[in-house]
């Protein structure tokens, strides 16, 4: 080897899930030229949830031991983030975290703490890891009630995942340009897993939203929690969410982005899952889907959450969005995230439990962690837009799959080389990105009013028998090319100064 490492640190992932919070944790020690880390995932043994998990560690480019060669070598520090492995197999002090926010989940069908399994964290009378990770000192009474022999082994560092978010804020203008908010609302669905789950029980919240929420004025981004991704497949899920990515909807992958996507919203919809609480100790606005969980540990902190936060109903989802946004207080929930995370920063608490458990000298300054990255969401261009003016006279736009039949002079904006036959066959407005084609489109498409095409600093737009205009404001040129269509059709002056989305548009004839 080309360096000398001191230590050996092994890395126990059972699911992604499982990697996501090792992965946090390990911006602490990763730098360190004295430590060696592997990580190891037991094929022959997997878990229920462990799809993806091969894959994402040739992702990460990491070096991989297979698990029957780390049974059989020494490390000086194993890091685990379920005890559901056979971790009493592997050789050296075992640090356990939680991989939610605490300890809020029993395990399904019983009333044991996941994370506190007594048959797990001990094997013939050895208790099993050199020490558990707390996010609060009151989950001591927890692991003493689940688990007493092992409370000697409980050290309260608080939530990695939680401080990594904090340290994270000031980044928040550079995840909404990540996901394309601009300035919309981002509305961000956040659903864990199971029968019960957000996604399970109310499947079609993206496509309503999408159809009620105008999509200038909101963003919907949608996070699936990783255990969802392994049981259906990447390809299961983007296939079936297909109309709803044609239409707008901003996924976000399993591998990263969630902890951005909450970051950057300004309110999120979720379940009983650790995401909501999350969002509600980032001081969001938080919705909540009615659910039947009976998995939420009692008196939890997540379940107090799910008794102050408000309930989504089907009707009216913007007013009750717009309320939930308009009247937050971020410190709303402050007295409940103070129950699931202690206050004091993690990262130095953490890495001293790392270093001491390493036996090496900590090193100067402390560590601490870094900014979550960026998202790098599954996108769709929309091919169709149906616009037209609400009931105040704004100009408002919806995927054309929705069909808002209440606007004034609906009409159909399709792009030239996205958009299918049937949205071309309909639409009003045909857009293209080269504006030499527009003979060619207004010969091809004969029910298309106007066809426009972007141009430096607004748009050019060809009225079919009127001759040529351009829109002059640095907006969506799609946006303008609508904005001409509706002052056709309603007989107003062409040519001036208006307003559209509250900017000042010149139109003259060229």
């Amino acid at each position: 080897m080309t360096n000398a490492p001191e230590r050996q640190l092994l890395v126990v992932v059972r699911t992604l899930t499982t990697l996501n919070r090792l992965q946090d944790i390990l911006t602490l020690t990763s730098a360190d030229l004295r430590i060696q880390t592997t990580f190891t995932f037991d094929e022959a043994r997997p878990g229920i949830l462990s799809a993806g998990v091969s894959d994402a560690l040739r992702a990460l480019r990491v070096a991989v031991t297979p698990w029957e060669q780390a049974a059989k070598n020494t490390f000086d520090l194993i890091l685990a983030a379920s005890e559901n492995d056979a971790l009493h197999e592997l050789n050296g002090p075992i640090l356990l975290v939680p991989h939610g926010i605490g300890y809020q989940k029993y395990y399904p069908g019983g009333r044991v703490t996941s994370g506190m399994d007594p048959d797990r964290l001990v094997h013939h009378d050895r208790v099993i890891p050199a020490a558990i990770a707390l996010s609060h000192s009151v989950q001591r009474e927890q692991l003493k009630s689940a688990c007493p022999e092992a409370l000697d082994r409980a050290v309260v560092v608080g939530d990695p995942c939680h401080d990594r978010m904090r340290a994270s804020r000031h980044r928040v203008a550079a995840y909404r340009a990540a996901l394309g908010a601009g300035n919309r609302k981002v509305v961000a669905i956040a659903s864990t897993w199971g029968r019960h789950s957000l996604y399970a029980t109310h499947p079609q919240l993206p496509h309503r939203l999408l159809t009620e929420l105008p999509l200038d004025d909101y963003q919907i981004v949608l996070t699936l929690h990783p255990g969802v991704w392994a049981a259906h497949s990447p390809w299961q899920l983007e296939s079936w969410l297909r109309p709803e990515l044609a239409a707008g909807l901003t996924l976000v992958p399993p591998d990263h982005g969630w902890q951005a996507a909450l970051l950057a919203a300004d309110l999120v919809i979720s379940d009983q899952g650790s995401a909501a609480l999350y969002a509600a100790a980032a001081g969001k606005p938080v919705l909540l889907t009615a659910s039947a969980a009976t998995t939420t540990v009692d008196d939890s902190p997540l379940a107090l959450l799910t008794r102050l936060a408000a309930e989504v109903t089907s009707e009216g989802l913007r007013e009750q969005i717009d309320a939930a946004i308009e009247n937050h207080v971020p410190e709303r929930y402050r007295p409940i995230v103070d129950q699931a995370v202690e206050d004091a920063a993690s990262g130095p608490r953490l890495g001293d439990v790392l270093y001491d458990l390493l036996d090496l000298k900590r090193p100067d300054p402390r560590p601490t962690f870094p900014p979550v990255p960026d998202p790098a969401p599954v996108t769709h261009p929309v091919a169709a837009l149906a616009a037209g003016w609400d009931e105040t006279g704004k100009l408002v736009r919806f995927p054309a799959a929705t069909r808002p039949e209440s606007l004034r002079h609906r009409h159909v904006l399709a792009h030239a080389d996205q958009a299918t036959l049937r949205e071309l066959d309909g639409a009003a407005v045909v857009f293209a990105e080269d504006p030499g084609r527009f003979d060619e489109l207004l010969t091809h498409w004969p029910l298309a009013q106007l066809v426009a095409a972007p141009a430096p600093g607004g748009c050019l737009a060809r009225v079919r028998d009127r001759g040529d205009f351009l829109l002059s404001a640095e907006i969506d040129p799609t946006l303008l090319a609508s904005h001409l269509y509706l002052l056709l059709v309603s007989h107003a002056d062409v040519e001036g100064t208006h307003t559209v989305g509250g900017r000042p548009v010149t139109v003259a004839r060229c």
